[in-house]
């Protein structure tokens, strides 16, 4: 298991040295040809100046606006977001994929363009090469078409095979989902105790147990995704005491495990997507008895505290977690998917015993307990909301 470990960590590492290079700032100045109306024949020059813009940041070659009330009743469009096309750079890609003058953009791979701010942080957030999908409105219907962003630096020709042959497969957005996840944990050192015949509790699952949780990521641009996942498995159990049918003995036995995850992700096909990452955070297990006779008395419980069986504790192991995987999803619509990943956690312990906790996070060595791993393989099959 842990050459498995070492194996991804060392893909994992390999994959984002690989492609973390940095965007070489300029400024550059030209001239470009806006074509302000639907007649091509009719151009106007505009001399346009960047400043300290990436090489490959993505350029559509729009000329927009706010959508007002006034141009939306003029246009028929029965909505209140979207951002109006006032102009098209000739030979940019907006002009190869014919969008004009007094299209209404809606929507680009999902997300909703409320203004114009918000399809600016959209565009910050796309690389030259990502293909994109663009819902419009032209004259009383709404579209939708595939396009393949470009930079500002780009040489585009006009025939669509040449087009073709540079497109780039988008690596998504983000989103967040449900996450189910099996987890192969040795389970020895916890069964001992609870099936013990003090005792007498059924043993734990020891082929694997099921977390679940929430997890989401978003992009940071190039491929990397930044974001969090946390998942934990929970069983109450309660018995009558063996050595006394007056007491019960309850028993409370979680763990939990979560972090903050960087993937890479890397396109295979439109919607065949890969990933490899990394997740680093925390991971727990924890043990909670209770030894009840449910027989409480407000004027007896003064001598009930110190001298009865009833007692209660909580034990706790908590450990630093290490957790590489790899990731395969299929995209049945824009925004929903279905995601396949395996990794392998790998948790260091925080201390060799377990501790009981106390009323003021104090914590009680449990002398002789046993060095309880926090280590196994890990298997999550889900849906994935975004993309």
């Amino acid at each position: 298991m842990r050459k498995f470990t070492y194996i991804m960590l060392v893909l994992a590492t390999f994959s984002l040295m690989l492609t973390a290079q940095e965007a070489k700032l300029g400024e550059k100045s030209k001239s470009i040809t806006l074509y302000s109306s639907n007649d091509a024949d009719t151009p106007m020059l505009i001399n346009e100046s960047i400043l300290g813009e990436s090489d490959d940041a993505a350029y559509f070659g729009l000329y927009l606006e706010d959508l007002t009330f006034p141009k939306a009743q003029e246009l028929s469009y029965p909505h209140t977001y979207g951002v109006l096309i006032t102009g098209v750079v000739k030979d940019s890609p907006s002009w190869h994929y014919r969008l004009r003058q007094d299209d209404i953009i809606m929507q680009i791979s999902g997300r909703q363009c409320t203004n114009n701010a918000a399809l600016d942080k959209i565009q910050q957030s796309l690389r030259a090469g990502d293909q994109v999908s663009i819902t419009i409105f032209r004259d009383g219907n709404v579209e939708s078409l595939d396009m393949t962003l470009g930079s500002r630096g780009d040489s585009m020709k006009t025939s669509t095979s040449t087009i073709s042959k540079k497109r780039k497969l988008s690596p998504g957005y983000g989103g967040g989902s449900w996450i189910p996840m099996w987890i192969n944990l040795d389970m020895t050192d916890i069964n001992d105790l609870i099936a013990d015949p003090a005792m007498g509790f059924t043993k734990a699952k020891e082929d694997g147990l099921l977390q679940q949780g929430l997890g989401g990521k978003l992009s940071i641009g190039k491929g990397f995704f930044l974001g969090g996942q946390v998942t934990s498995y929970n069983d109450t159990k309660k018995k009558t005491n063996p050595t006394d049918p007056n007491y019960h003995i309850w028993l409370r036995q979680s763990n939990m495990m979560g972090g903050v995850t960087l993937d890479r992700r890397i396109p295979i096909t439109k919607n065949f997507i890969s990933s490899v990452g990394l997740m680093v955070g925390g991971a727990n297990h924890e043990l909670e008895f209770l030894n009840t006779d449910s027989n409480y008395d407000w004027n007896t419980l003064p001598s009930t505290i110190p001298s009865s069986n009833n007692t209660h504790f909580l034990l706790n192991k908590s450990y630093l977690l290490v957790q590489p995987k790899a990731e395969l999803m299929y995209r049945f619509l824009p925004w929903l998917g279905l995601r396949a990943e395996v990794g392998y956690a790998y948790g260091y312990p925080l201390t060799q015993d377990w501790r009981v906790k106390g009323l003021e996070n104090e914590n009680y060595e449990v002398t002789h307990s046993p060095e309880t791993k926090y280590e196994g393989l890990t298997l999550s099959i889900g849906p994935w909301f975004g993309f």
